[in-house]
């Protein structure tokens, strides 16, 4: 903010509002909001400019990591002062321990102690705080319980537990919260339904005003999923918009917990059947382990947007998924026994994911193809597909139609998946009118195909081209290729990783769109073509190519020449030349 502004802005502001720095004095009877800034240097100094202030009404710090960690007696001294405050920020100052005297805060009704990651637990005395309507907990990793007695904390509407993967059970008695709107995080406990003080999924039968997200997680520790399961009762919470189902923690915290000898898969089968949302369900996303027995509920989800399958290991192919007509982001990721999607019975190909933008299939080593029977299988398109991303399914070779694709990515996959896909999209200007584009592909990133040694054929076929990365294909050799001019939209092209690269592919000078060259961890390309003066490029990078960067990295460099028409010049994060003017 400009000082003149930040001037005016006091003025009006008055005593009412004060921001706390490094010149602050004793906070003024009358003042009604106080932030703590980014220059305070302790707390110490925060309480000293605090008198009892009864009419301070929001207190929050933007102070983030700009001091040392909030103790225990600085909360306790700062509270003590604070007796009418309705709102309390304290997120992310290092908090280990919430004293008990928070109980003297009888008026708030926002408390945020987000991102206080040494938090384990919160005194009981805070189910004392009648008029707590807001809670946030966000990202507090450690906090193991939430107190016991929760349930008389009765005017309680929105409880925040997003990253709170500690907490080992909800504590009994949460269901009677009639008034919450959002609970964000469900945890089934390891010893579900034994202890006295642990909340079973029955819990949530009477929370039918949840809005929002959900997440249940845990449910690998239900026992008896088909009385729980119904005991959840989701089908009548019209206004959930989001909901997740984890069988260990889901993603991301997975992938960075220990495998314990409790983290086994399951090998028996469990059904979702009763586990069934409301028809206005917006996002569905599904965290598996083992054997997971889809619904037959899954197809009814008329209003789905959204919808990921994810560590579904054991399943060889899902019910139908193409029936939702709204639904428009599909992501499926590390099925390893997954051979098919569909089994392709009884589907209409002319209601085929008549809204999907967005396509993700990851980490499914077996998958072949979209459906087991092909025999309708050349009638299959993607209507609206825009993106589609494809990692690590090197054996999936038959794929619908994808004529509106514009942004397609290929990692961790064979020559052949590589040529069949892009086939997939060129063949769709055979069977169109000619009032449509051959192809709309404009951003194409293929990496790691090990066995490419040359590029294919169907990549001159892509005139709308304008961004092709090419990364870590270590057979690849790119020297010899003259087809480059074919590609008359190309405006941006990276090389990363391509140890065989030894000069530059001749044909790219006969591309006179090309604006954005990057080239990077390409060790053996050691020099310039004399060409490149003739290409109007306009920004121009080199990064980790030990020789190449020598001869370009200054004007007295042997490349240099080649070089120095462009505007924009980068040699390992370093700008040598910006906007046509030499920084050296």
């Amino acid at each position: 903010m400009h000082d003149l502004m930040h001037d005016l802005a006091v003025q009006v502001a008055g005593d009412e509002n004060i921001l706390l720095n490094s010149d602050a004095e004793l906070v003024k009877e009358g003042t009604r909001h106080v932030s703590i800034g980014f220059k305070i240097e302790s707390w110490q100094k925060v309480a000293s400019c605090l008198p009892i202030v009864t009419k301070v009404r929001t207190f929050t710090s933007f102070n983030w990591s700009k001091m040392h960690d909030i103790k225990e007696v600085e909360c306790h001294k700062i509270f003590s002062k604070l007796s009418r405050v309705r709102l309390l920020n304290l997120c992310g100052l290092g908090i280990e321990k919430v004293p008990h005297s928070i109980d003297k805060l009888k008026h708030i009704r926002f408390l945020d102690l987000s991102y206080n990651k040494g938090i384990e637990f919160l005194p009981d005395s805070i189910i004392k705080l009648q008029n707590l309507q807001i809670l946030r907990l966000v990202n507090c990793e450690r906090l193991k319980q939430l107190p016991k007695h929760i349930k008389k904390s009765v005017n309680l509407q929105q409880l925040f537990l997003k990253g709170c993967v500690s907490l080992t059970h909800m504590p009994r008695g949460i269901g009677q919260l009639t008034s919450l709107e959002n609970l964000s995080v469900f945890m089934v406990a390891k010893d579900n339904g034994v202890s006295k003080h642990h909340g079973g999924l029955g819990e949530l039968s009477g929370l039918n005003n949840l809005r929002d997200e959900l997440q249940i997680m845990n449910l690998r520790h239900v026992k008896n999923p088909s009385s729980e399961f119904k005991a959840a009762n989701l089908k009548e919470k019209q206004h959930l918009q989001v909901l997740r189902l984890s069988w260990k923690l889901g993603d991301p915290y997975d992938n960075n917990s220990d495998s314990g000898p409790d983290d086994g898969e399951n090998d028996e089968e469990m059904s979702l059947e009763e586990l069934r949302p409301h028809l206005n369900l917006k996002w569905l996303i599904v965290f598996g382990c083992g054997r997971l027995m889809f619904p037959s509920w899954i197809s009814s989800l008329t209003n789905l947007v959204r919808l990921r399958i994810d560590n579904c290991k054991k399943c060889q192919h899902f019910p139908p998924l193409d029936r939702f007509p709204s639904l428009k982001t599909l992501g499926i990721y590390n099925s390893t026994d997954l051979e098919y999607i569909e089994s392709g019975i009884n589907c209409d190909n002319a209601l085929f994911f008549p809204s999907l933008e967005k396509l993700w299939l990851q980490n499914c080593p077996n998958l072949k193809g979209w459906r087991r029977d092909t025999s309708m299988h050349q009638l299959l398109q993607f209507h609206c597909l825009d993106y589609l991303a494809i990692r690590s399914c090197p054996n999936l070779t038959s794929m619908p139609l994808i004529p509106s694709v514009q942004h397609l990515v290929l990692i961790n996959a064979s020559k052949k998946s590589l040529e069949d896909i892009l086939k997939m999209k060129i063949s769709v200007s055979q069977s169109t009118s000619s009032s449509i584009s051959p192809s709309q592909l404009k951003i194409l990133h293929i990496e790691n195909i090990e066995d490419l040694e040359v590029l294919p054929e169907e990549l001159w076929h892509l005139p709308s081209l304008e961004i092709l990365a090419i990364h870590a294909c270590a057979e690849l050799n790119l020297s010899d290729d003259m087809q480059w001019q074919y590609l008359g939209s190309l405006r941006r092209l990276q090389f990363a990783y391509l140890f065989k690269l030894a000069s530059l592919p001749k044909g790219l000078q006969h591309v006179p769109t090309l604006r954005n060259l990057l080239i990077m961890s390409c060790p053996n390309l050691i020099s310039l073509p004399e060409w490149i003066a003739s290409l109007t490029v306009q920004s121009f990078m080199i990064k980790e190519c030990p020789q190449l960067s020598e001869s370009c990295k200054n004007n007295m460099g042997a490349d240099w020449p080649k070089i120095a028409h462009i505007p924009n010049i980068s040699i390992d994060d370093r700008w040598i030349q910006l906007d046509g003017c030499y920084k050296l």
